[in-house]
């Protein structure tokens, strides 16, 4: 008996490669039986006869036999060129025949093509194929029999399966919007023929880049054969036309949402999303969307990503989702011990939390029980979260400045960007009792203002001598952000604390304070704990993005594009309304000269498909916050609708 409620059996070709293209997009309720068939050619070229070999009915049949001791649902036929040699006659028979033979439907790649096309109305497509300049003739013409009209084709002209496997996917994608981009007709889709290709990553970013639909022979055949056996295909991934279309009640959730939320700040109606892959966000109508917002820095590997999803599912089968604050898991623990290799040395105690927010108010009392004081240094434009402790040091209030008095008291003085000089600032507190000194290194929130390296240096010194933390709140620049693993990295300047969130587990929600050994075990046990700190689930996706960071080439990733984003944003620096452009690592800004502009460059844009953050301490900075592993194509795409946008706007 199959552990699966319903099985298909792939009837795949001795020469096919990549099959696990295929059992990736699966729902987990399919079983898919591999066969592997040889059709006695001496050779695998993909040429006419050893195709018609491989499409031979007699061939087809003794590799379905090999099911006979399963109950299959469907049986789905790898070989895909060998019906445009043949034609949709040979075809049909030999579905006929198979399914008498295998008691299911069967279908095949090309057919699976087909049906999504009619389904869809796709009447005119642009073709890659990665087959012979012969063959893919051939595929045109067995299309123009089921009144499919190619209006161009292009022909990566392999001839056999190990070099159609060789093809690289970001090599692929890039010739395919070149000939998309040289098409003298706009198609109804792009069809991608060839089940051997290994293209399913790719699929969201063609899609945002040619903003048109893209049918994969991999994305219909498994389309049609779940559906075969009385399913309902619903699987992100493979692209637009392959998810159900659903319809929420957007004015349902503007009744019911507080208007305190950020939902309807932008606009009546945005978008509601269904699904996402890499730096792409498709909504309920199918429309694509660059994501430059990154969830506010959180989503800094993107949407769906494979690897992170699979750490993610580990540590949910092992049935722990959640442990609470009195005992750990071997995952967090093997966390705490990776951050450590990536942290100054002295920095080696952890608390967890559940989000920046408390990260900072954990940050607050744990200095307030070294000190014995009550009283911080913050800074004007400086953003520490929305609880009420966060707010106290924050010199933005924001909307909320009415709920003062605030504790604990803090006092606000100028962030100093410009070498300016602290000695009247702090002179004032030289004799007051102090807990600590909170800062952002680079204010992200505030739009993006540096301080200078002597200012943080004269911090230090006057921490030093006061003997009290002083504390980086990294919540939005730590984990690579501005193109170093940290922040404070650019400044060569070693915290007491740090402040920890957003990025730190990539979507899940965590926050961590980070410092040394004095501070973090000077207050009593128990004294600070929350229920979900940390939990098991948002450990694997940190534990996974810190070896990203630490194994992968992300940071020189980051550093590529800041280059890219530099060189296109220069266009815009000289437009009305245009107050400057700034930007390190994987953040930049664009301030206008009003929090009006700005709104109606960030509609504009979304409308156009990207999506942007808002920041400055009056709404009036734009801000690309892009996955940290981005593309430089998707880059090149986002910057050329922000480009457009402020244009129209500002010339």
């Amino acid at each position: 008996m199959s552990e699966f409620d319903k099985n298909i059996g792939f009837l795949w070709p001795c020469d096919g490669l990549n099959d696990q293209e295929y059992w990736h997009f699966l729902p987990d309720n399919i079983g898919w039986l591999t066969a592997r068939y040889d059709a006695g050619t001496q050779t695998e070229t993909l040429t006419h006869h050893n195709l018609e070999q491989y499409a031979s009915l007699e061939t087809l049949r003794r590799a379905a036999s090999i099911f006979k001791s399963v109950k299959l649902d469907a049986v789905a036929c790898g070989d895909h060129a060998a019906s445009f040699i043949l034609g949709k006659k040979h075809e049909e028979f030999l579905i006929e025949k198979l399914q008498e033979f295998a008691e299911c439907p069967v279908t095949f790649p090309s057919r699976s093509i087909v049906k999504l096309a009619q389904k869809y109305n796709l009447e005119n497509i642009l073709l890659i194929s990665p087959y012979t300049k012969t063959i893919t003739e051939n595929c045109v013409n067995y299309l123009l029999e089921y009144e499919i009209n190619t209006l161009s084709s292009l022909s990566l002209d392999a001839n056999d399966e190990i070099r159609i496997n060789t093809f690289s996917p970001i090599i692929l994608l890039e010739k395919i919007v070149e000939f998309v981009q040289l098409s003298a007709q706009t198609p109804d889709a792009v069809v991608i023929a060839g089940g051997g290709l290994s293209f399913s990553s790719q699929i969201a970013k063609l899609e945002m880049l040619i903003n048109l639909p893209v049918l994969t022979a991999v994305g219909a055949l498994v389309k049609d054969a779940v559906e075969l056996t009385g399913n309902r295909y619903n699987k992100n991934g493979l692209g637009r036309l392959f998810t159900m279309p659903v319809t929420s009640d957007l004015k349902n959730i503007r009744d019911r949402l507080s208007s305190g939320t950020k939902n309807f700040s932008l606009m009546e109606t945005p978008p509601i999303f269904r699904d996402g892959v890499g730096s792409v966000l498709v909504d309920e109508t199918g429309k694509s969307y660059l994501d430059f917002a990154s969830g506010s820095g959180t989503t800094a590997l993107g949407h769906g990503h494979k690897a992170l999803l699979r750490s993610v599912r580990e540590q949910l089968q092992t049935g722990i989702f959640h442990i609470g604050p009195h005992f750990n898991t071997s995952t967090q623990a093997a966390l705490y011990s990776e951050l450590s290799t990536i942290l100054p040395a002295e920095l080696c105690r952890f608390h967890p939390s559940i989000s920046g927010s408390e990260a900072t108010e954990i940050a607050i009392k744990s200095a307030m029980h070294f000190t014995g004081a009550k009283k911080f240094v913050g800074f004007t434009g400086g953003y520490h979260g929305r609880t009420l402790g966060a707010l106290a040091v924050s010199g933005e209030k924001g909307k909320n400045i009415s709920l003062g008095p605030f504790y604990p008291d803090t006092k606000i003085i100028e962030f100093p960007t410009n070498g300016d000089d602290l000695t009247a600032s702090l002179s004032e507190l030289v004799n007051e009792p102090l807990s600590g000194v909170i800062i952002e290194p680079i204010q992200a929130t505030a739009g993006l203002k540096f301080v200078s390296k002597q200012s943080l240096q004269e911090l230090r010194e006057f921490a030093n001598r006061k003997k009290i933390p002083l504390i980086f709140d990294e919540t939005f620049t730590g984990f690579g952000r501005t193109g170093k693993i940290f922040a404070f990295e650019h400044y060569d300047i070693v915290p007491d604390m740090i402040i920890f969130g957003k990025a730190l587990s990539v979507g899940f929600p965590a926050g961590l304070v980070v410092s040394n050994e004095e501070i973090l075990t000077h207050w009593e046990k128990g004294t600070q704990s929350s229920t979900f700190q940390l939990n098991p689930v948002a450990a694997a996706a940190s534990l996974f993005f810190v070896d990203q960071i630490k194994n992968g080439d992300i940071l020189a990733n980051i550093n590529n594009n800041a280059i890219k984003f530099d060189t296109r944003l220069s266009e815009i620096k000289n437009l009305t309304g245009v107050v400057d452009v700034r930007g390190i690592g994987g953040i930049f800004v664009v301030e206008f000269a009003s929090a009006e502009i700005n709104k109606r460059v960030r509609q504009l844009a979304l409308s156009e498909g990207l999506i942007t953050w808002e920041c400055g301490e009056f709404g009036e900075c734009l801000g690309l916050v892009p996955p940290l592993n981005i593309d430089v194509l998707m880059v090149e795409k986002g910057c050329e609708i922000i480009v457009k946008t402020i244009n129209e706007i500002c010339l």
